[in-house]
């Protein structure tokens, strides 16, 4: 600007030596008597360097204005990429919180409400994995699409993180139809099958809204809302809208103290080992135990897995827990008189874990337990996200000794294939069907087919959730080869388990429970 104003009082101040300049030079040509001498000469040179100048001054001043044009333009090119997702094309984080502000201010004067959609890609990352970079971004670009569709022009849409999209939209006061709407619309051309490259893609997606008076809370608080209310959906793995209300935000403080006390918890060491018996049906003395995770809280004693293993896998604590349980479980076993298996669960996500299977011969190693001795048991719903990696660590484990177990056998998405395509040694059967056998016809049906079906790929058959004489003389008519449940004891201390081998089993056999398992 001031560059602009110095050339312009440059042009100026030459026009106007120009006019005084070539007054003077005029007037005297019109005295021709006087001659030409050396006064013409210098009006004549003074009215040539004026114009001169004058030329100069305008060409520059040309320059000066072609200059910040092209500036203009590179900000406002600068702006744009700075706000703008360079793959879809769509808003990015800054530019979404920049045009929700704008559109935040418009509801305020128009007395309305805004409406945010925040949806989250399920399973994006098996798509990179499985097919590539290249695949997953054209997947990107079409799933933005779609949402831009879906939104048409009165919204904002933008991508504000890799597998994240939110949508914006000012509604009447109230308004919970048109949101509703316009996300379950969304929720469909998200899920929607796409062939890439002669590869059919599909993903899942969670999605969650939030709306408010805009004067009463700003953007970014508005998507905070809808931000929980997609975690709470993805928790309970809700393939629907779910709209935020106050009590999921008093959910998610809880939440937080609970993940702040497990990390406490693991550094303070609070986290130990219990052990479920599991029976040899047909011999009725203990074959091993199931070894499952305590809370030994300073506060409030005992806490149960129901309430702390949830949220240790969604915040990826549960590998350290993990490890640190099987330890002290293994170096309690290691020291017991009669040898015994013991059987560990393995969380889905640390299935994801290439280390896993080192990490347990570390273990082994370290505690001198047998690996012949330790079974994994690995749930069906684990290994639907990426089978590639867990017939990896499953191979892993089995060349070292280690023996594996299909948990919650039945509840899965593809039982028979999982059997084929991964070398378990027994099978689980899930406790819903069991403690249904006696109510439930389809129940029944269900342990007697997986019971039959093992019997002839010899594979044996380990029944959860056995919890009285009913169930255990039923799942013995079945040919099951090892049970547990309440009715053969509960959860107990390492001291206690060690008690009860010392004691035997047969008051637990007759369906009573020992004094130790009382006591737990």
């Amino acid at each position: 600007m001031r560059r602009d104003l110095f050339v312009l009082g440059v042009l100026i101040l030459s026009v106007m030596l120009l006019i005084w300049n070539g007054s003077s030079f005029f007037g005297t040509i019109g005295r021709l008597s006087t001659g030409f001498g050396i006064d013409h000469k210098l009006s004549f040179t003074a009215l040539t360097l004026n114009v001169a100048l004058i030329l100069f001054g305008w060409r520059y001043y040309v320059d000066l204005q072609q200059e910040m044009e092209r500036r203009a333009e590179s900000e406002a090119r600068a702006a744009y990429i700075a706000s703008t997702d360079g793959m879809t094309g769509l808003l990015n984080r800054k530019g979404f919180a920049e045009e929700s502000e704008r559109m935040r201010v418009e509801a305020i004067a128009d007395d309305r409400h805004v409406a945010i959609i925040s949806i989250q890609l399920a399973r994006f990352k098996v798509v990179n994995d499985r097919y590539g970079f290249d695949v997953g971004d054209e997947a990107l670009r079409r799933i933005a699409s779609a949402i831009e569709s879906v939104a048409g022009e009165q919204r904002k849409v933008a991508r504000i993180s890799g597998d994240e999209f939110v949508i914006m939209t000012v509604v009447k006061r109230g308004g919970r139809e048109g949101p509703m709407a316009l996300a379950e619309a969304a929720l469909a051309a998200v899920t929607q099958p796409m062939m890439i490259e002669d590869k059919l893609i599909t993903v899942g997606a969670f999605v969650g809204i939030a709306s408010a008076c805009p004067g009463e809370l700003k953007s970014r608080d508005i998507l905070r809302r809808a931000d929980i209310a997609l975690a709470h959906a993805r928790t309970g793995r809700i393939a629907r809208p779910m709209w935020f209300d106050e009590g999921m935000e008093r959910e998610l403080l809880r939440h937080s103290e609970i993940e702040q006390s497990i990390r406490g918890g693991i550094d303070q060491d609070q986290f130990i080992p219990y052990f479920e018996p599991q029976m040899d049906l047909e011999t009725n003395r203990v074959k091993g135990f199931e070894v499952l995770a305590r809370w030994e809280h300073p506060l409030s004693g005992i806490v149960t897995p129901d309430r702390f293993i949830a949220v240790a896998e969604e915040n990826g604590l549960i590998g350290a827990l993990s490890e640190s349980v099987i330890r002290k479980a293994l170096e309690a076993a290691v020291k017991w008189d009669e040898p015994v298996d013991l059987s560990v669960n393995i969380a889905p996500i640390q299935l994801g874990d290439a280390w896993l299977a080192q990490k347990l011969v570390r273990l082994l190693t370290e505690t001198g337990f047998p690996p012949e001795r330790l079974t994994v048991e690995i749930t069906e719903s684990s290994l639907f996200s990426d089978l590639d990696m867990a017939r990896t660590i499953v191979e892993s484990l089995k060349n070292q000794g280690i023996k594996l177990a299909l948990d919650d056998f039945g509840t899965g998405f593809s039982s028979l294939s999982h059997l084929r395509a991964l070398p378990f040694n027994s099978i689980k059967i899930d406790r819903a069907f069991v403690s249904a056998i006696h109510h439930d016809v389809e129940a029944e049906a269900i342990v007697r087919a997986v019971t039959t079906l093992a019997e002839a790929i010899d594979i044996p058959v380990t029944v959860e959730g056995i919890e009285s004489e009913e169930t255990h003389a039923a799942v013995l008519r079945y040919g099951c080869a090892v049970g547990q449940g309440w009715y053969f004891g509960k959860p107990m201390t390492a001291d206690q388990a060690e008690q009860l081998l010392r004691h035997g089993s047969a008051d637990l056999v007759a369906g009573r429970e020992s004094k130790i398992a009382k006591s737990a």
